[in-house]
């Protein structure tokens, strides 16, 4: 089915992948085995002769994807890179926004003095009695709606900026997958 799935243009996930790799591995050892007693078993070896070696196939899988079904920073110089990209964004992010949570001047407005995510950003939980003043962008309110999540403005550029290399991280890895 995945032979059938990759015949169609269709993208195999890691998992998938990583089982392609195993039973191209087996498939080669079968064939060694069969090559290896053709003068005791000929006809066995007859099935062994047509058997393709796809090595080199199992060996590019086993370049890019981990035995956790992953796919490697160094699958590609781009991935690599762009990962390196994604974890400083967001370490710069994290600073920031932690500092203007953990800031005495904003204790007052802020439910708790924590960072979260919210859609995919990082918001701080201001009381909504205080909506805006902490300036930004609210993403979600609490079920209570005691609580709204805001993304400062001061980091909306950094938050961008993470989440547009997180994007081409997704893209890179789906070429990757499709490639493969």
């Amino acid at each position: 089915s995945l032979l059938n799935q990759a015949e169609r243009g269709g993208t195999l996930a890691p998992v998938d992948l990583l089982a392609v790799k195993s039973t191209l591995l087996r498939s080669r050892r079968v064939r060694q085995v069969l090559l290896a007693n053709a003068p005791r078993f000929p006809a066995l070896a007859e099935w062994g002769e047509p058997m393709q070696d796809l090595e080199h196939v199992a060996a590019e899988i086993g370049r890019a994807i981990s035995d956790r079904a992953e796919v490697m920073d160094s699958a590609s110089q781009r991935l690599g890179r762009l990962r390196a990209e994604v974890r400083v964004l967001q370490d710069r992010l994290l600073d920031r926004v932690q500092r203007i949570a953990q800031n005495p001047d904003n204790a007052a407005y802020l439910q708790e003095a924590i960072v979260t995510q919210r859609q995919g950003r990082y918001v701080v939980p201001v009381r909504s009695e205080f909506k805006g003043r902490i300036p930004g962008i609210v993403h979600d309110q609490s079920g209570s709606g005691a609580t709204l999540f805001v993304e400062p403005l001061a980091i909306v550029e950094l938050n961008n900026d993470w989440r547009q290399r997180q994007m081409e991280e997704q893209e890179e890895v789906n070429r990757i997958l499709r490639e493969l």
